[in-house]
């Protein structure tokens, strides 16, 4: 199938609600005349309620419509004069509208980059293409997101990457805990992110973060490594005064962020790695070994530290959710609260996309 970029393409929406794809289409369709050569009147855009019927518009027509699912799903259709584009939900649209261009050879590998379809993909002025797509997600599972996880670095960079987020079809953007969730620069990017329908949550590898200011005065909360105390990564989870702190320090995070509804709370990164069971020694030193830790597995303390934060959400918050990293392979006998869920695979693993998960950087 190919899409003659030639021809008076019209635009059909539903609502106001979902301009901002059209525009996205519409401006892509206008790089592609230029690319080709073709001097034609911008696509125009008609809103109507009735998009199911046929309207009587003599053009060839764009088609776009949202469902009221909470899912990410969508689905297109190219025929010879008319291009459907469904979603699930508004987020579903952007995702089919970007997989369509993606489809017609666009690429957008950074930020700061967009690659349009090579000549082999034009003949004339159509450009080849396949006939239907879909990807459906109905469930909208926290757990099957695809998520962009922002570094302090760049954030400072936060328009481009949100933009470059919902062309490659992410569904959240995860901002580090150190922006203020209550501050004015957090409710900059979260403004800016539901004007796409993208998902806005908090954390990464900052579990202990909570409790960072208050290892350096309490030294029995540090972790215990080789008979000595350490407090570069992680904690000592069996330590009364630990789970005070984290609990103090959570209720006063959960409270100030009420619009999150997603926190990922990680070990360190070398607890991390520890409990994936790539470097076992590495892993014993990255929790506790003092007496009453050395029961308990390095995935085991991590259970005790996030339930411990789990139980504060928990109150405030049930719907709330917080995810952790641990091996797929790991068996404990500690069984998780019900607003944990468990993340096996993060930013900086192996492979493009490590279990949904993109890096910013």
């Amino acid at each position: 199938m190919e899409f003659d970029v030639a021809k008076p393409w019209a635009l059909i929406i539903e609502d106001a609600s979902i301009r901002n794809p059209a525009d996205e289409l519409i401006r892509c369709i206008e790089l592609l005349r230029i690319e080709a050569g073709v001097k034609q009147r911008p696509p125009l855009v008609l809103e109507m309620r009735a998009a199911y019927a046929l309207p009587s518009v003599h053009a060839p027509l764009v088609v776009l419509r949202y469902g009221t699912e909470k899912g990410n799903g969508f689905s297109w259709k190219l025929e010879r004069d008319r291009l459907d584009i469904e979603g699930d939900s508004i987020r579903g649209l952007y995702n089919g509208a970007f997989d369509f261009l993606a489809n017609l050879g666009f690429q957008w590998k950074t930020p700061a980059v967009e690659e349009l379809p090579h000549k082999g993909k034009r003949a004339g002025h159509a450009y080849a293409v396949a006939e239907d797509r879909g990807y459906g997600d109905l469930v909208a599972d926290v757990r099957s997101r695809r998520r962009l996880l922002f570094t302090m670095q760049s954030v400072k960079k936060w328009e481009e990457w949100i933009a470059w987020a919902v062309r490659n079809r992410i569904d959240a953007v995860t901002l580090p805990l150190a922006i203020n969730p209550a501050g004015h620069f957090f409710g900059r990017i979260s403004k800016a992110a539901k004007k796409y329908d993208l998902v806005i949550e908090a954390g990464g590898w900052e579990l202990s973060r909570l409790a960072r200011h208050s290892l350096f005065l309490h030294k029995e909360m540090f972790r215990m490594t080789d008979g000595k105390r350490d407090r570069s990564v992680n904690f000592c989870p069996t330590a009364p005064e630990t789970i005070k702190i984290l609990q103090k320090e959570a209720k006063k995070l959960f409270l100030k962020c009420k619009d999150i509804e997603v926190y990922h709370l990680w070990s360190d990164k070398i607890g991390e790695k520890g409990a994936s069971g790539c470097h076992k020694n590495e892993g014993i030193n990255a929790w506790c070994s003092c007496s009453t830790c050395r029961a308990f597995t390095p995935d085991e303390q991590n259970r005790i530290a996030v339930n411990a934060v789990a139980d504060v959400l928990l109150s405030i918050r049930p719907e709330a959710k917080i995810s952790f990293y641990e091996s797929f392979s790991e068996k404990s006998d500690i069984a998780i609260r019900p607003n944990l869920f468990k993340v096996s695979r993060l930013p900086e693993m192996s492979g493009i996309e490590a279990g949904g998960w993109f890096l910013a950087t």
